[in-house]
């Protein structure tokens, strides 16, 4: 299993940051690799520092961590994104991973032009992922799409470590799954609760023919009691008004997992029982408004059995959504806890 960590934002709506933009990501890399995780999510939006200029920094204060890129096609022509990520091997000697992404908010991408429809949008990205898999391997690309077109091109200098570079793709609507199974090396999903997630996504992925890798987008709060952690999540992600009016327009996002998230969330019970262990599922942190992704709260034990299910069903990516430096080695040892139940020895 493969850790991910993410870089932090540059700016915060939400607190006040004491340092720049440049150290947090340089301490949050560094400590990442410390923790022996394998690679770092560099997000991309319109409001958010360009991830290339970011993973190339990323290059220079790492000695071997993996930057895994979003990328989205109306944004970066495949043989741009192909030509960066070779001169990244040919500068740091290792390969990037891709996470394409369509782009979840339509006001955004009529700013810059982009008005195709949401499947259209996937149709586009399976033809951006097979040019771009096939400048990765060294061919030469002849076609001519409904959106891109090369006539006998292929990437030089091709660096051979661009061979172990993989496409991660992320959603959960049909259209996006349907592209996932032809192009992903990677498919990644927000999980819902392992019952549901079992049964609405990863069956039916497998049963139409995936045989790709899984990867998981989710926060990990652990703590040595259960009570410290809870408490943690209650500071960092606190219920407000504005957080779940945000979450309620959600669930008619035409973004599928955002939309299935947020539905999940506002049936979610704030306030347990009295006496009741709450669940370490928990979508507390997206119904704040503070973050994108389902969180496992709890002591290690807790949070660790709950990954190994997940873990026993063949997800081997785990992309981290955000989290403190202090917090490193508390998910590191939730992990332990949940190869320790899966049978799986320590990397």
């Amino acid at each position: 299993m493969q850790l991910y960590s993410v870089t932090p934002e540059s700016t915060s709506e939400h607190q006040v940051l004491a340092q720049d933009f440049l150290t947090r990501v340089r301490e949050t890399a560094t400590a990442c690799e410390r923790a022996g995780w394998g690679g770092i999510l560099v997000p991309h939006n319109l409001h958010e520092v360009d991830p290339w200029l970011v993973a190339g920094y990323l290059g220079s204060v790492t000695g071997g961590l993996v930057p895994l890129i979003a990328v989205q096609p109306s944004s970066v022509p495949p043989h741009t994104a192909a030509a960066m990520a070779a001169a990244y091997a040919a500068l740091y000697g290792r390969p990037v991973h891709f996470n394409l992404v369509a782009g979840a908010r339509d006001d955004e991408l009529r700013r810059t032009g982009d008005h195709l429809t949401h499947d259209e949008r996937y149709e586009r990205m399976r033809e951006y992922g097979r040019v771009l898999r096939a400048l990765l391997h060294g061919e030469e690309v002849d076609t001519r799409g409904t959106y891109y077109a090369f006539e006998r091109f292929s990437l030089e200098p091709r660096p051979e470590v661009l061979s172990r570079c993989k496409l991660f793709v992320a959603g959960s609507s049909p259209a996006s799954l349907g592209v996932a199974r032809e192009i992903a090396d990677v498919v990644v999903t927000h999980p819902a609760r392992f019952p549901e997630w079992e049964e609405t996504f990863l069956e039916p992925l497998l049963a139409d023919g995936y045989t790709g890798e899984i990867g998981i987008r989710i926060g990990i709060l652990a703590k040595p009691v259960a009570e410290e952690a809870w408490a943690t999540a209650g500071k960092r992600f606190p219920e407000s008004w504005q957080g779940r009016q945000e979450t309620l327009l959600k669930t008619v996002s035409q973004n599928a997992w955002s939309r299935q998230m947020a539905v999940h969330a506002v049936a979610e019970e704030p306030e347990r029982p009295p006496g009741s262990a709450p669940d370490p599922y928990w979508l507390g942190a997206f119904r704040s408004g503070r973050a994108s992704a389902p969180f496992l709260v709890g002591d290690y034990e807790e949070v660790g059995a709950r990954l190994a299910d997940y873990l026993r069903a063949g997800v081997g990516h785990v992309l981290l959504n955000g989290s403190y430096e202090d917090d490193y080695e508390d998910i590191n040892a939730a992990v332990r806890a949940a190869r320790r139940e899966t049978g799986t020895p320590e990397s």
